[in-house]
C-alpha cells in the first residue's frame, strides 16, 4: 500500500521542540504573529541575549536552535533569544514591552555580565537598540545595520521598502544606544561598500570593528556555528574580545565555508 502519512513539517517540529525546551528549562512564548522568545534559566552569573531570524532555524527542524544557544551547556549561562519571522527589525510593541519590562524589573541587572549577540542587518540593529536597556553589556554583532532611513543611511539601497516602517525612529539609533556598552565588536566585510559604511556608523566608545575581507554572508554563517560562537562567547564573558582573537577564532570556520573559499579563489 502507498505511504499516505503526511510529511514531517520542519516548522511544526521546530515549534514543538522549542516549546519542550521552554517548558523544561524556562519559557517559550509567541509574543505576536511574527516574534517568539525562548528563555533558558540557569543559576548563572551571565546572561546571553540574542536576536535571530526564524527562517534560519526552522529549516533544520528540532536542530535549529537560536544563535548563542550552544553557550548554555558550554558555559552554564542563562539564555534569552528573541526571534522574528521575516525582516521586522523587531519593531513590535510586544517585543519592546517585553524587553523594557525585563529591564524595569531588574532582570538584566541581576546578572553580573550580559552578552548580546546578533547576525545580519536587522537582528544587529535590534540587538544594538536593546543594548540601551542593558548598561555594561558586551556586544558582538555580525554585519549589522546601524541605520536604514535615507536621512541616516543615504547609501543604503537594500532596505528601501522597510523605510516605511521607520526602524530608525524613535532615537537613539543603535550607534548611540551602544554608548553604555562595556564593549562592542562589529564584524564586517570591507569589500562590501554598504557593509563598511554601516560599520562606520557604529561610533560609540569602546567599539572595535573587525574587518573580514571577502567574508560576505559567510561571516554570519561562521558566527552561527558552535565552533565559533562557543569560544567567542567565552572570551566575551571573561573580558574584552580583541580583534586578533576574533579573527583567529573565525578564520578556520570561514575557510571551511565553500562560498568563502570560492570568493578567495576568484579574487583579483
Amino acid at each position: 500500500m502507498p505511504d499516505t502519512s503526511a510529511p514531517i513539517d520542519p516548522r511544526r517540529e521546530w515549534l514543538r521542540h522549542l516549546a519542550r525546551v521552554g517548558a523544561d528549562h524556562g519559557a517559550f512564548e509567541r509574543l505576536d504573529p511574527r516574534h517568539f522568545a525562548l528563555m533558558v534559566e540557569e543559576e548563572a552569573e551571565t546572561l546571553v541575549l540574542s536576536f535571530d531570524r526564524v527562517e534560519r532555524l526552522w529549516q533544520r527542524g528540532a536542530e535549529g536552535m537560536p544563535l548563542g544557544f550552544e553557550a548554555v551547556p558550554a558555559h552554564e549561562v542563562s539564555f534569552l533569544s528573541v526571534m522574528s519571522v521575516g525582516r521586522t527589525w523587531f519593531r513590535s510593541p510586544e517585543v519592546e514591552a517585553m524587553l523594557a519590562g525585563l529591564a524595569a524589573d531588574g532582570f538584566f541587572s541581576s546578572f553580573q555580565q550580559v552578552v548580546i549577540l546578533a547576525t545580519g542587518p536587522d537582528c544587529g540593529h535590534a540587538a544594538a537598540r536593546a543594548a540601551a536597556l542593558v548598561p555594561g553589556a558586551r556586544v558582538l554583532l555580525s554585519r549589522p545595520a546601524a541605520a536604514v532611513s535615507a536621512t541616516y543611511a543615504p547609501f543604503e539601497n537594500r532596505f528601501r521598502a522597510d523605510r516605511r516602517a521607520d526602524p530608525d525612529t524613535p532615537p537613539p539609533l543603535p550607534a548611540e544606544a551602544l554608548a553604555q556598552a562595556d564593549q562592542t565588536t562589529i564584524l564586517f566585510d570591507p569589500r562590501d561598500a554598504r557593509d563598511a559604511a554601516q560599520a562606520a556608523l557604529f561610533h560609540a566608545p569602546v567599539t572595535t570593528r573587525v574587518a573580514l575581507p571577502l567574508g560576505g554572508e559567510a561571516i554570519s554563517r561562521a558566527m552561527s556555528t558552535a565552533e565559533a560562537i562557543v569560544p567567542l562567547t567565552r572570551h566575551l564573558i571573561r573580558g574584552p574580545l580583541e580583534a586578533k582573537t576574533t579573527r583567529a577564532i573565525l578564520r578556520p570556520v570561514l575557510r571551511a565555508d565553500p562560498a568563502y573559499r570560492a570568493r578567495l579563489s576568484n579574487r583579483h
